[in-house]
């Protein structure tokens, strides 16, 4: 990543809690969710919605795609363990390639089927045994990944993101993307250690006006703002773009135009009242 002096200021309080809302109305909240998937209650069968819509999308397909996808099980009915693994391997090929999934169709479906067959083999078809038998947080992930032919480390890591709250193991590290998409709006120090990143993002994420919104949306705003723009340093068409401090030197003002915090109450100098203009 390219150095610039801005990135080393950071966001007041009040100013990072409007921004923490402005990222996840404008990039969006948890895809489970945006899926009308409750995860909240813990039960086995949202929870594994969720596995397959994870699946899918940690899949190298466009986002889009891998919904549509998911869409397309719930309405043929095979959101079920056993019904899904019962599924032939090609069949679920050509249904995921109807719903728009044009590359890496079969590997995808293998993925998926036999993933879900190890699960209705090891733990009975029901996701929540597999957290049970689980050891710790390390040992959740291990187990997670060892189902089926290996699910890929993208989905798991999207399906834990999503579970942390939920399940009491699901602790998976703060995605590099999300560290760097904080830093770039200024919501914690440039030179932060991801895993104190995390602490203080989870702290800013409590002390700010969220309505109905939870910790997962805020993470993956975060992430999606930092694999889609900040780390493909497109800027200009960033949603975020006009508070990116990367970007733009007066983001306190444009937040918060009535406070005198950036001047600590003095006039501005000349140069200051310049480059507002």
């Amino acid at each position: 990543m390219l150095k610039n002096s801005i990135l080393d200021q950071r966001l007041g309080e009040a100013e990072a809690s409007v921004v923490c809302n402005v990222l996840v109305t404008r990039l969006g909240g948890s895809y489970s969710r945006l899926l009308g998937i409750k995860l909240a209650g813990m039960e086995s069968d949202e929870s594994f919605k969720w596995f397959v819509a994870s699946v899918l999308l940690g899949s190298p397909v466009r986002a889009t795609s891998a919904l549509a996808a998911y869409r397309m099980l719930e309405s043929h009915g095979l959101l079920d363990p056993r019904r899904l693994a019962a599924v032939d391997e090609a069949v679920l090929a050509e249904s995921l390639l109807d719903a728009g999934v044009t590359g890496y169709t079969r590997r995808i479906a293998g993925t998926l089927r036999l993933a879900v067959e190890s699960m209705v083999n090891d733990y009975d078809a029901d996701i929540n045994r597999l957290h049970f038998f689980a050891e710790d947080a390390n040992d959740l992930i291990a187990r997670m990944r060892r189902l089926g032919r290996k699910v890929p480390c993208r989905a798991v890591n999207l399906f834990l993101r999503e579970m942390r709250g939920v399940w009491e193991k699901a602790h998976p590290g703060l995605s590099g993307a999300a560290v760097e998409a904080a830093r770039c709006l200024g919501i914690v120090d440039e030179g932060v250690a991801v895993g104190e990143a995390e602490d203080e993002l989870r702290g800013v994420w409590e002390r700010a006006s969220r309505a109905d919104r939870t910790y997962a949306d805020f993470e993956v705003a975060l992430v999606r703002l930092g694999e889609n723009y900040c780390e493909m340093r497109r800027c200009i068409v960033c949603p975020m773009g006009k508070l990116c401090i990367s970007r733009t030197n007066d983001v306190k003002e444009r937040l918060c135009p009535d406070m005198t915090s950036t001047t600590g109450g003095r006039d501005r100098t000349p140069a200051e009242r310049t480059a507002r203009r």
